[in-house]
């Protein structure tokens, strides 16, 4: 089902048809363990599957008590952006 929604919404997108990416079954994910989580979640996934080729989904169980830091970093992330725009446009 979610690989036909983004089929749909990736053909205008993409040159290659997704229908032709390998799709992995992948085990010992971390789990999110609360309905607060999910977009932290999603980034942190983006972020390690873009970060290496191979991911180390074992090593990676303990985001659920990561989640505070992880929330902080998105934070100050965002707070360094947001002051590095204004101070572009202060000079």
């Amino acid at each position: 089902m979610q690989v036909r929604c983004l089929y749909e919404d990736a053909s205008d997108a993409l040159q290659e048809a997704i229908t032709h990416w390998p799709i992995n079954d992948v085990d010992d994910l971390p789990q999110q363990d609360n309905g607060n989580d999910c977009g932290v979640f999603m980034m942190k996934f983006m972020e390690a599957v873009l970060s290496t080729k191979t991911v180390a989904w074992k090593e990676l169980k303990n985001w659920c008590e990561e989640m505070p830091t992880f929330r902080a970093e998105i934070k100050a992330n965002i707070f360094r952006a947001f002051s590095n725009v204004i101070e572009s446009n202060d000079n």
